[in-house]
């Protein structure tokens, strides 16, 4: 594991996440990422909007800094370094979005943020030198778990004026609102974590040094997500949700008689069930490629030393739904034993996972190797 949270999985959900900040020193390896990873990613990407960006103040037009030209035939785009060196020296922020596609590592992270919450995560990477805040104090809509990977930067949170605000309810109306004195001014260092929940005011500003910090955004799926999927699913079926509205008194009683429908209806187990099965069966993690594995190997190359990690964003409810990837997996088998224990515990080598559940360590590469093959669970230490 790349992420040492300090607590619990449980403690974190249950005593931290949508209610306080948490800051975690030291969370991972201080240099495990540098300078020349974040120019290898440029090196690499195609220099086009959202998924790279400069912002001063403003977002700087792609224009000012982009080159698109012709390669055999086909338009394709490119950073002219010069301009773009002179904006970053002139105090521009690089935001590289989605940037888990460029760098394994990153996206090792995003995983394992993702295994703590049971949700989807994205990360963006916020590259900058001069001591100013690009964003000035705002605040997101989603958690956020910002992870100093290079340099030094200063962060200053404060208490939220809208709680837990939902996708598109931005802070830009709202900025007077904000307190003057922020419950944390820290600085954080490289392999320091900061857990910002969603509606927390917040700047992040460079202290004259480069910097670099990745923001994993956490996508929550919301009780407003479950109760318009029963809507749209369950209540038409009901009489007393398809009556008309009249804009009468009398339409009262007809909507209290439909509105009782839709609470049996969000109320019910089997539909609650139902609604997780459908979000996890329909959920897919982007994994790495492992050729040598998969196509050559096919188990013999493994070794019982390997740490494993399910290729998904939900462990917390797979016991429910038995579906990993797209895969379903057949209940009680020795896989889905194999599926349970790295939902509970990711990171089990294959000599682990051999002695707690009592299987041949020759009979337990096979069924990694099929699990492997089937994008079910991948080696994270490869």
């Amino acid at each position: 594991m790349l992420i040492d949270l300090g607590v619990s999985n449980e403690y974190f959900l249950n005593t931290i996440q949508e209610k306080n900040f948490y800051l975690r020193r030291g969370a991972i390896k201080a240099d495990a990422f540098t300078l020349a990873d974040i120019d290898n990613i440029l090196g690499t990407i195609e220099p086009e909007s959202p998924s790279v960006n400069l912002h001063n103040g403003t977002f700087i037009p792609e224009s000012e800094y982009v080159f698109t030209y012709n390669e055999v035939g086909k338009p394709r785009k490119t950073i002219i370094k010069p301009k773009f060196y002179k904006l970053m020296q002139e105090g521009a922020t690089l935001i590289l979005n989605r940037v888990q596609k460029s760098s394994l590592y990153i996206d090792s992270l995003c995983k394992e943020i993702a295994g703590v919450v049971s949700q989807e995560t994205l990360g963006n990477g916020y590259l900058a030198f001069n001591p100013q805040a690009a964003f000035g104090n705002h605040w997101d809509c989603h958690d956020v778990f910002a992870i100093q990977l290079v340099g030094r930067k200063r962060w200053r949170i404060y208490p939220p004026t809208f709680e837990l605000p939902m996708p598109g309810q931005t802070s830009k109306e709202f900025k007077s609102e904000c307190s003057e004195t922020p419950v944390l001014d820290t600085v954080l260092e490289a392999g320091d974590l900061l857990y910002v929940p969603r509606g927390w005011w917040h700047s992040a500003i460079a202290v004259g040094e480069p910097t670099f910090h990745v923001a994993v955004g956490v996508h929550t799926t919301h009780i407003s997500t479950y109760v318009e999927w029963v809507c749209n699913k369950f209540l038409e079926k009901h009489l007393e949700c398809r009556k008309r509205i009249g804009f009468s008194e009398t339409d009262l009683h007809d909507i209290e008689s439909a509105f009782e429908r839709v609470r049996q209806e969000v109320m019910s187990e089997e539909n609650f069930s139902l609604f997780k099965q459908t979000i996890v069966s329909s959920g897919r993690t982007s994994t790495k490629f492992d050729v040598a594995a998969n196509v050559f190997g096919r188990g013999d190359g493994l070794c019982g030393s390997e740490k494993l990690s399910l290729s998904s964003h939900y462990a917390a409810v797979i016991d429910e739904t038995c579906v990993v990837n797209g895969i379903k997996i057949p209940a009680d088998s020795l896989e889905w034993k194999v599926v349970k224990l790295l939902s509970q515990q990711s990171g089990l080598s294959i000599d682990e996972l051999s002695v707690k559940l009592r299987v041949p360590p020759a009979s337990m590469r096979k069924i990694v190797s099929s699990l492997m093959f089937h994008d079910v669970l991948y080696r994270a230490s490869a």
